[in-house]
C-alpha cells in the first residue's frame, strides 16, 4: 500500500520535469512570438533618373505607407545606384568614379556589337553572346559588378526618368549610332546597360522587381519588346490638338482631355495646366488579390512620347492597355471625340500600359504620384503583399552562389 507522503513524493518527482518542460515551452514560444514581431526587412535598390541625388519621394511615401497594413511591419531600406552622381551610396568618390568610367568604357562595345548585327531588335541577347566569349570586357565586369551588388537585397525599383530614355540602338534595328536625330545621346547607352543588367542580377537571384515609365521600358525591352513613337517627332511640338474621351458610367471622372504637345498628356477641361490626376480606371484584377474592387478605381497619370508597342513578348502578361490604345475604335464607337490633326499626328496601335514579366511588374503609369487619390494605394499593397508573402518566413535573403554568366542572366 503507498502512503500519502510516499504519493506525494511520487507527484513531485514526476510534476516537477513537467513543470521544467512547461516553463521551457512556454519561454520558446515567446521568444519566437518575440523574434515573430521584428520587422520584415526589404533592402531594396532604388534606380533613379541619372540626373538625381535622391529617389523620388512619393516612392518612398508610397511603400512606407503601404507597409504599415502588416504586422508586423514591412520596414524597407533604401540604397541609391546612381553612378553618375557624386553622392554614390555605398561608394567612395574615387570607387564611383571608376564605375562611371568602367560603363564610359561600355559604350563603344556595345556599339560594336549592334554594327555585326546591325538590323537585330534584341540587342540585348548579343551582349549575353559578347559576355561569354568576353570575360574580360568591360561589358562582363560590369555585368558581374552588378550581380554582386543586387545580392544583398530582396526588391528592384527602377524608377522613372526625365532623360531621353532608353536607346534605340537597344530595341531598333538600323540604329548604330550613339547620337540620333530625335536627342539620344552615350549616357542613354549607359542608363540602358545598367537597368537592363540589373534586371538579369533580380531574375536570376529571384528577387522581385518595379519599373514605372522608364523602368517599364527597361522591362519591356528586357522580355524582347520594343518601344515606338505615339507621333512622330517635331521640333517645337504639335500647337497642342486634343482629344476627349467619355468614361463610363460611375466613374468618378466623366470625361478625359488628351492633348499633344512636346508630349502626351492629359489636362483637366478648361484648364491651363497640366494634371497627374485625371485618368481614372477601374482596378485591374491583377491587382485586387481576391479582394472586392468592384466600383474601385485607380489613377493613371502619362506624359510620354514613346510607349510599349507591337509587337507583345510572350513572356509577358498584359496587365491593361494604354487608354489610347487602339484609340480610333473609341472614336467609331463615340466614346471620343478627336480633333482632325489630332487623328493625323497620334498612331493608331496597341499599347501596353501595365504588365508581369516573370518577377517585375511594369507600370507605365506613376502609380506614385497619386497613392491617396481614389483607390490608386490597393497597388503598392499589391506589391507589399507579394514581397511580405515572399520574405515573412525569413528576415533576410541569403547570397546565391555565383555561376557562368549564362545561368546568371533569368534569361
Amino acid at each position: 500500500m503507498v502512503s500519502a507522503s510516499m504519493l506525494a513524493a511520487m507527484k513531485r518527482v514526476f510534476l516537477q520535469p513537467l513543470l521544467v518542460f512547461i516553463l521551457f515551452t512556454n519561454a520558446v514560444a515567446l521568444s519566437a512570438a518575440e523574434v515573430s514581431q521584428e520587422p520584415i526587412k526589404i533592402n531594396t535598390v532604388v534606380i533613379p533618373s541619372r540626373n538625381h541625388t535622391r529617389m523620388q519621394p512619393e516612392i518612398f511615401y508610397a511603400f512606407r505607407t503601404a507597409a504599415k497594413e502588416f504586422t508586423p511591419d514591412l520596414k524597407f531600406n533604401f540604397t541609391l545606384f546612381n553612378p553618375f552622381q557624386a553622392k554614390f551610396t555605398g561608394k567612395t568618390k574615387e570607387e564611383q568614379e571608376a564605375l562611371l568610367d568602367l560603363l564610359q568604357h561600355c559604350v563603344p562595345e556595345v556599339v560594336e556589337i549592334k554594327k555585326a548585327d546591325p538590323q537585330t531588335d534584341t540587342l540585348l541577347q548579343d551582349i549575353h553572346a559578347y559576355i561569354e566569349k568576353n570575360p574580360d570586357s568591360s561589358l562582363a565586369e560590369t555585368y558581374n559588378g552588378i550581380y554582386e551588388f543586387m545580392e544583398p537585397y530582396q526588391f528592384l525599383i527602377i524608377e522613372s526618368s526625365d532623360t531621353y530614355g532608353a536607346h534605340p540602338m537597344f530595341y531598333k534595328p538600323g540604329v548604330t549610332e550613339i547620337e540620333t536625330p530625335d536627342g539620344a545621346i552615350d549616357k542613354d547607352i549607359i542608363e540602358t546597360i545598367y537597368g537592363l543588367f540589373f534586371i538579369d542580377a533580380a531574375f536570376a537571384q529571384d528577387k522581385m522587381v518595379w519599373g514605372t515609365c522608364h523602368g517599364s521600358q527597361i522591362g519591356y525591352i528586357h522580355a524582347g519588346g520594343h518601344l515606338g513613337r505615339l507621333f512622330d517627332f517635331k521640333e517645337g511640338g504639335h500647337g497642342d490638338v486634343e482629344l476627349k474621351i467619355s468614361k463610363g458610367t460611375g466613374c468618378p471622372i466623366p470625361e478625359e482631355t488628351w492633348r499633344i504637345g512636346k508630349h502626351l498628356y492629359t489636362q483637366d477641361k478648361g484648364s491651363d495646366y497640366k494634371d497627374y490626376k485625371i485618368v481614372a480606371y477601374e482596378v485591374p484584377a491583377e491587382y485586387a488579390e481576391g479582394k472586392d474592387v468592384s466600383g474601385m478605381y485607380i489613377n493613371k497619370d502619362f506624359q510620354h512620347s514613346l510607349a510599349l508597342v507591337e509587337p507583345i513578348p510572350q513572356t509577358l502578361e498584359v496587365i491593361s492597355y494604354h487608354p489610347l490604345s487602339n484609340y480610333n475604335e473609341k472614336v467609331e464607337k463615340g466614346e471620343a471625340v478627336a480633333s482632325e490633326y489630332f487623328s493625323e499626328v497620334l498612331k493608331d496601335q496597341k499599347i501596353v500600359d501595365a504588365y508581369k514579366y516573370k518577377n517585375m511588374v511594369g507600370t507605365q503609369y506613376h502609380p506614385q504620384y497619386t497613392y491617396d487619390d481614389l483607390d490608386t494605394y490597393i497597388f503598392f499593397e499589391y506589391l507589399v503583399d507579394q514581397l511580405h508573402d515572399r520574405y515573412a518566413p525569413k528576415s533576410t535573403s541569403s547570397s546565391l552562389p555565383h555561376g557562368p554568366v549564362r545561368d546568371r542572366t533569368g534569361q
